[in-house]
């Protein structure tokens, strides 16, 4: 069971530790200020507009999509640069969701994970609805797209988060049972 904590726990930081070039979509790692493939320059995300967070808690990919959506609205980022970067987000999101949905769990063991998975996939359901809302302002232009899309987006982030929190509850009682049982012998 540890096993699959490790995987979530790496997918996830793999995610998160990105910037997308909206050039080319090479994924590259926070540090850069320019693309590793076509040099262009990368998003640029000011730490100063990073929500503050615990250590268990992520929200670097929605400030990073908060972000976008402020650099459109300000005429920092063209349409077309929005688009760039909300398609390679999204692409980029689907190819982790794919390994994460494919991660195999023993029978025996999925009782223990039920909770967990269908609030993390409900949480990336929900995700994955505020990109494409978001995508529904290139059609008309209509901010309010964008503002609903980060608002479902956030919601799915939470659930995301409620999972690994279920995670980290499971583990720390398999844990304690572990102890619990190690003290008997």
């Amino acid at each position: 069971m540890n096993f699959m904590f490790d995987i979530r726990k790496r997918l996830r930081r793999e995610v998160l530790s990105l910037k997308v070039c909206v050039r080319c979509g090479t994924q590259n790692t926070d540090d850069k200020n320019f693309c590793v493939s076509c040099k262009a320059a990368l998003p640029k995300i000011p730490t100063a507009t990073q929500v503050p967070r615990g250590p268990d808690k992520v929200m670097e990919r929605y400030n990073q999509l908060k972000e976008a959506v402020d650099l459109l609205r300000e005429g920092e980022w063209s349409e077309d640069e929005f688009a760039d970067f909300i398609e390679n987000i999204s692409r980029v999101l689907a190819q982790k969701e794919q390994e994460i949905r494919e991660i195999e769990i023993p029978e025996e063991a999925y009782d223990d994970f039920s909770e967990e998975l269908e609030v993390g996939f409900n949480g990336i359901t929900m995700y994955n609805e505020g990109i494409a809302h978001m995508m529904l302002y290139l059609d008309d232009k209509d901010f309010s797209h964008l503002d609903e899309g980060l608002e479902l987006v956030y919601q799915g982030n939470e659930m995301i988060n409620d999972a690994m929190r279920i995670n980290r509850d499971n583990r720390r009682k398999l844990e304690e049972m572990y102890i619990d049982t190690s003290t008997m012998m």
